[in-house]
Formats: C-alpha cells, sequence, structure tokens
C-alpha cells in the first residue's frame, strides 16, 4: 500500500509538472503566434471588426474581386516572388511537387487551423493565377497534430511516407517531435511559427518570423536608444523556454547597450493578478517596462497598470493591440503602450494587399485574413518562391535546403529580407528574420515608432 500511495503521489507530480510545462508551451505559442496577428493589419484609421466601433486597425480584409483574378490588379509589379503577371494562368495537373505541413489543432490546449487554411489558400492563388511551378501544381497535405510529441512524430512519418519535398511550418507547441523525423530523413521545414528549440535550431529549419527573441530585443533596442532609458523591469512567465528564448536575449541587449539596472521579475505562467507582479516592476520608478504576457492576459496586464498610475512606458507583443481589447478595457489603458509586429502597413505594401485579395477569393469562408494565416501564407510563398529559383526539373528535398541556406538579404513576402545562414540569432540558427517594426498606440491610432529594428546586429557577439 505505502508503495502505491508513493506511486500515486509521483503521478499526481508527474501530472501536475506536465500540466505546468503545457501552460509554459502555451503562452510561448500565444506569445509568438498572436504577435503574429497583426502584421498584415493596416495602420491606420479605420472601421473595426463588425459591431466594434470604429478603431485604428481595419481587419476588414480584401477586395471581393469577383470573376476577376488577384493577379490583374498587380500586373507588372515586382514583387518578393518575381513578376506579377499580366493574367492569370492554372498549373497542370501532372507531376504535382508535394508539400506537407503539420498544425495543431482540435486541442483545448491550443487549436490554430487558421495557419493550416492561410497555407491552403496561398496554394490555391498559387495553382490559379501563378501557374503552379513551371505548369507543375503544388500540391499540399496537411497533418494534424494534438499537443502530443508523439502525434507529431505520426505526422513527419507520414509526410516522409508521402514524399513530400517539404514541410511549411504551422504551428507545434510539441519538443521532440516532429523536427528529429524530418532531420533524419532530409526534409526541410520551412516557415511558420517558431515556438520550440527544435524549430529554432534544427539545420533543416528555416524561420521568417523573430518570435519572442525578436521582440524582446527590440524591446530593449528601443528602450535604451529612443527612450534613453537607465531603469527597466522585465517581466515575463516563470518558463524556461520563455526565459532562455526571448528574455535574456532582451536582458542582454539592454546591458550591452549600456542599461544596467534591469529588474528581473518571473511571474507564473498562469497568473490572471497581475497586481503584485506590476507592483513589483513598477518598483523604483523605472522608465519602462516588458510584459511577456498575451492572449486573455493583455487586457488584465495593461489595465492593471493604468490603475495603478503607472508611467513607465510598456512593451507588448503585437495581439496586445487588438481593437477588442480596447474595446474591453477602455483606450486609456492602452494609450502609449508599444507593440512589436513583423509587417509593413498595408497602403506601404503591395503585397499585404494581394494577400488579402488571394485569402478573399480563395481563402475558406471561415479563415479571417487579420490572423496567424499571415505567417502560413507568407512561409508557403516564401517556398513557392525557391521552387520557382530552383526549376520545375530541380526540386528536391536536398536541393531546396541547399537553395535556402544560401539566402541572403532575400526578399521575403509581407515582411523583412531573410538571410539563412545559421548565423542572425546566436543559438538559433534557424531563425532567418527576426526583425522588428515598433508601433505605438496614439490616440486612435497606431503609429510607427520605428524603422526596421535589426535584431541581427544587436545580438551578435561583441
Amino acid at each position: 500500500m505505502a508503495t502505491r500511495g508513493t506511486r500515486n503521489v509521483g503521478n499526481t507530480a508527474r501530472l501536475r509538472r506536465r500540466r505546468v510545462e503545457a501552460m509554459g508551451a502555451l503562452l510561448i505559442a500565444m506569445s509568438v503566434l498572436t504577435s503574429a496577428c497583426v502584421e498584415q493589419v493596416v495602420i491606420e484609421q479605420g472601421s473595426g471588426p463588425s459591431g466594434s466601433a470604429p478603431s485604428n486597425l481595419d481587419v476588414s480584409g480584401g477586395q471581393d474581386t469577383g470573376d476577376a483574378s488577384v493577379v490583374s490588379r498587380y500586373a507588372g509589379e515586382e514583387l518578393s516572388f518575381g513578376t506579377v503577371p499580366d493574367s492569370p494562368t492554372a498549373a497542370g495537373t501532372d507531376d504535382p511537387i508535394r508539400i506537407g505541413m503539420i498544425n495543431q489543432e482540435n486541442t483545448p490546449l491550443g487549436s490554430f487551423p487558421e495557419l493550416r487554411l492561410g497555407s491552403e489558400a496561398a496554394v490555391a492563388f498559387i495553382n490559379a493565377e501563378l501557374g503552379g511551378v513551371g505548369g507543375r501544381p503544388v500540391e499540399l497535405h496537411p497533418c494534424i497534430t494534438t499537443f502530443s510529441p508523439e502525434k507529431s512524430r505520426a505526422c513527419a512519418q507520414e509526410l516522409v511516407e508521402k514524399e513530400v519535398v517539404a514541410v511549411n511550418g504551422g504551428i507545434d507547441i510539441t519538443s521532440n517531435g516532429s523536427i528529429p523525423v524530418l532531420e533524419q530523413n532530409g526534409i526541410p521545414y520551412v516557415g511558420g511559427i517558431p515556438i520550440n528549440f527544435d524549430e529554432m535550431r534544427s539545420p533543416i529549419s528555416f524561420q521568417f518570423s523573430g518570435g519572442v527573441p525578436g521582440s524582446f530585443t527590440a524591446f530593449a533596442y528601443d528602450a535604451a536608444t529612443r527612450l534613453k532609458a537607465d531603469k527597466v523591469a522585465v517581466a515575463y512567465g516563470d518558463f524556461a523556454s520563455i526565459k532562455s528564448a526571448g528574455v535574456d536575449y532582451g536582458i542582454a541587449t539592454l546591458k550591452k547597450l549600456g542599461v544596467t539596472d534591469v529588474a528581473d521579475i518571473p511571474f507564473p505562467v498562469t497568473t490572471t493578478d497581475f497586481l503584485p507582479v506590476l507592483t513589483k516592476a513598477n518598483e523604483g520608478n523605472p522608465d519602462a517596462i516588458f510584459i511577456g504576457a498575451a492572449d486573455t492576459a493583455c487586457g488584465p496586464a495593461m489595465k492593471t497598470a493604468h490603475e495603478l498610475g503607472i508611467t513607465a512606458t510598456i512593451y507588448l507583443v503585437g495581439s496586445c493591440a487588438s481593437p477588442t481589447i480596447a474595446d474591453q478595457i477602455g483606450d486609456e489603458a492602452v494609450e502609449g503602450r508599444i507593440f512589436s509586429i513583423e509587417g509593413p502597413k498595408s497602403n506601404e505594401d503591395p503585397e499585404t494587399d494581394l494577400y488579402f485579395d488571394a485569402v478573399a477569393k480563395y481563402g475558406d469562408p471561415q479563415l479571417s485574413a487579420a490572423t496567424a494565416a499571415t505567417v502560413s501564407f507568407r512561409g508557403m510563398m516564401n517556398l513557392y518562391t525557391a521552387l520557382v529559383e530552383l526549376g520545375p526539373d530541380d526540386i528536391s528535398s536536398a536541393s531546396i535546403i541547399e537553395h535556402l541556406r544560401a539566402a541572403k538579404d532575400h526578399p521575403s513576402f509581407t515582411g523583412h529580407a531573410y538571410t539563412c545562414d545559421g548565423l542572425q540569432v546566436p543559438d538559433l540558427p534557424a531563425l532567418c528574420a527576426p526583425q522588428q517594426i515598433l508601433v505605438q498606440r496614439q490616440g486612435n491610432e497606431l503609429v510607427r515608432v520605428t524603422d526596421w529594428i535589426d535584431v541581427p546586429d544587436l545580438v551578435k557577439p561583441g
């Protein structure tokens, strides 16, 4: 009986530990995922979602082109994937190029169908209007994982058996899942939202987002250089990967730029009460506070800071800029907050407009364009560009890896140019484009306060 009791206690402890690990991983996922959700959103005065008050974020999507093609609106323009044709060309039906996708869905611990739907919209656009790859159609094979390393490994093995030449990344919170299987078979993992160390470190992984490391480094640069901060507080969920794959880069950048008075304030990843967290963060009147909160934690964090009368400049990930949050907590609680994004304004970038148009024409009716679908669509378009540059007769997993590894300052669809030499972020070689833009809530607008912040230059040794 004693042994059985000990075993039960041990099992309970393990279950609790796994639950905490799951919550920590989910927080990382939501931090990166929801940062991406506003990448393509128009940063200008506009109308908010149906039923909401006027907002600075126009998330209404693209134009309904009806029978007209998407390419006809951009004919002749030089974009990241080449010159836009004058008229649409459909791909053939023979010799398809098989692309896999692994994405987490259908689980309470985070379900992200918008990433799969974004990739499907990109493939439909490529095949219907861009002629596929030299006439060869692109064929997408999604596999759904459910917060299970075993399921992720099974997905990877399934895609190996289907002989895909690459995997377009979605979101997969688990570690030690799909990436080791893809590595063993030499299949590149391209784009998506990097969550775990496997995705950020694997030699077959190519990521066009800066994730948490990019955001915190950008926060540090802005606080040190534009604000001339002397004291900064960094508050974050107490989970190993959040610390080492994000917070540490921000703190190191602060100190590198001469800000030595830095308060390191971890809090439980499951917290919903930010009063003790922000009370501690505000001790000593810091000039800036970085808050590692996302999703449902955004509103409570900003509202608590407002109620405490905190005057420090507060930095948060892009999801916290959502107009629905301001509707819930009041514009005054959001005023002056700074957010990280990874794409230019729509009226500055024709590719952003093309994205909205393509999703409006080819996307699932349930897909909202102003979501993290922006990231998977970008990943698929960048992969498509690599396939076109290789040519229809020279496409293989090995040739894709070699081509992407050689990429230097290559244009990225709706994002910063990417370089995949493995040297952009120390210890995270798969991050090809970690650069960030920061925007600030000013009145009823989100206003740019920085140009692209060169994260690789900030984090390089020396």
